[in-house]
C-alpha cells in the first residue's frame, strides 16, 4: 500500500509544477500586455491644455525675429543680433546695419547675410564678429560647421558661388565658382557641414523645355582637376528649388514633384527618388527623416503628411485638418503653428497637442525637457508645460 502512495506522489508534484508554471507565464503575458497598453496610452496621450512655467516680456516684437539655435534662441533684426538662453538671459550680442538680414546656423556658427546687399557677419558667441563685404549682391548664404561661408552672388552677366574663410586675415576668399551660362539661372545652393562640398541647382532651357540642372562641387583633391565639379544631373520633369545637407556626405534636393537624396560627395550618387502627383504644400527635414505635406483636395482633411527615413522607406502617412503657417520636424515630433493655434504631431500621426491661443502665436519651439515648449506672442515669451 505504501509503495502505491509513493509512486503517485511524483506525478502530483509534476502536475502542480506545470500548473504553477502556466499560471506564471499567463501572469507575465497579462502584465506585459497591460504594460504595453499603459506605455502606448502614455506615449500617445493627447493634450489640449498647458500651464505657463516662466514668462518674459518681448521688446519691439514687430522688428525682431527669432530662430532656435544650438541650446539657445537667436534674436535678430535689421540692426543687431543676440543669443538668448532658454531662461531669457542674454548670452552675447552683435550689431550691424542691414536691409534684409537672413540668419543661417551650423553648430556654434551663426551667419547673418544681407540679401540684396553686400555685407555678411558671422558669430560663434565666443569672440568678436567677423565681417565680410563683397562686390556683388548676395542672393543666398550658407555656413559650414567650421565657419566657412558660402555666398551666392549676382553679377550683371552671371552668378557666382564664393567660399570664404572669414577668420583668415590674409585672404578670406578660398574658392570662386563661376556659374556656366549653359547651366542656366542659379536657384539655390548649400554647403556641407564639413565645408568640403557645395551643391547648386540651376534652371535652364533645353530644346524649348524648362528643366533643372543640379551640380555637385567638391574642394578636395578629387575636384581640383575639373573646376571642382564632381557630378551633375538634369531633371527634365521637375524643378529643384531647395537644397539641404543632411550630413557631410548626404544631401536632399526638394523639387515641385518630390525629393531626391544623393550620397558620396566625392563621387555623388542618387540613392533615393520620391515623386508625388499632388501639389506640395511644405517640405520638412532633419538628420533622420524627410517629410512632405501634400494637398489632398478634401475640405475635411486638406493635408497629407508623408514621413520617410534616410533609406527611402515611408515611416508614416496620415491626413490632417489643422491649418498652419509654419511646420517643421523637431526631433521625433512635428511642430506646427498658425496665427492663433499651435500643435504637435508624433511621427506616427498622433496629434499629441493642439491648443488655441487667443494672444496669438508668433513662434513655437520645442524644449529639451519632456512636455515643455516655448510659445511666443506679440508681448511675451512663455515656457509652457503640457497638461
Amino acid at each position: 500500500m505504501s509503495e502505491e502512495i509513493n509512486a503517485s506522489e511524483p506525478k502530483a508534484v509534476i502536475w502542480h509544477n506545470r500548473v504553477f508554471i502556466m499560471i506564471c507565464i499567463a501572469s507575465v503575458i497579462v502584465a506585459v500586455g497591460i504594460f504595453i497598453l499603459l506605455i502606448n496610452g502614455y506615449i500617445n496621450k493627447r493634450y489640449t491644455e498647458y500651464e505657463v512655467l516662466n514668462e518674459s516680456q518681448r521688446q519691439d516684437a514687430d522688428a525682431e525675429k527669432y530662430i532656435s539655435g544650438d541650446g539657445e534662441f537667436i534674436k535678430y533684426s535689421k540692426d543687431g543680433i543676440s543669443g538668448v538662453s532658454m531662461s531669457g538671459k542674454v548670452l552675447w550680442t552683435g550689431s550691424y546695419e542691414m536691409s534684409n538680414p537672413v540668419v543661417v546656423t551650423q553648430g556654434q556658427y551663426i551667419l547673418v547675410a544681407d540679401i540684396g546687399g553686400k555685407d555678411a557677419v558671422i558669430y560663434n558667441g565666443k569672440h568678436e564678429a567677423s565681417e565680410l563685404s563683397v562686390d556683388y549682391e548676395i542672393k543666398q548664404a550658407d555656413v559650414s560647421g567650421q565657419g566657412l561661408v558660402a555666398l551666392l552672388l549676382e553679377d550683371t552677366s552671371s552668378d557666382m558661388i564664393n567660399i570664404y574663410n572669414p577668420y583668415d586675415v590674409s585672404s578670406k576668399l578660398l574658392v570662386k565658382i563661376p556659374t556656366n551660362v549653359d547651366d542656366g539661372y542659379t536657384v539655390c545652393m548649400a554647403i556641407s557641414p564639413d565645408g568640403t562640398s557645395v551643391s547648386a541647382s540651376y534652371i535652364c532651357v533645353v530644346d524649348g523645355e524648362v528643366e533643372s540642372r543640379v551640380v555637385f562641387y567638391n574642394f578636395s583633391d578629387v575636384g581640383k582637376n575639373s573646376d571642382c565639379i564632381v557630378g551633375a544631373k538634369n531633371y527634365r520633369d521637375s524643378l529643384v528649388t531647395d537644397i539641404h545637407f543632411l550630413s557631410d556626405d548626404q544631401v536632399v534636393l526638394f523639387s515641385d514633384r518630390g525629393f531626391y537624396v544623393w550620397k558620396g560627395m566625392k563621387q555623388p550618387k542618387q540613392i533615393i527618388q520620391k515623386k508625388v502627383r499632388r501639389n506640395i504644400r511644405s517640405v520638412l527635414y532633419n538628420k533622420n527623416n524627410i517629410g512632405i505635406v501634400l494637398e489632398t483636395g478634401s475640405r475635411k482633411t486638406p493635408y497629407q503628411m508623408n514621413i520617410y527615413n534616410l533609406k527611402g522607406s515611408k515611416v508614416s502617412a496620415f491626413n490632417f485638418a489643422e491649418d498652419y503657417n509654419d511646420i517643421c520636424l523637431s526631433g521625433n515630433e512635428i511642430l506646427f503653428r498658425s496665427a492663433k493655434e499651435c500643435g504637435v504631431f508624433r511621427l506616427n500621426g498622433v496629434l499629441r497637442f493642439h491648443a488655441t491661443v487667443e494672444e496669438g502665436v508668433d513662434y513655437f519651439f520645442r524644449s529639451s525637457k519632456r512636455n515643455r515648449y516655448y510659445l511666443f506672442n506679440d508681448t511675451t515669451i512663455q515656457e509652457i508645460k503640457l497638461k
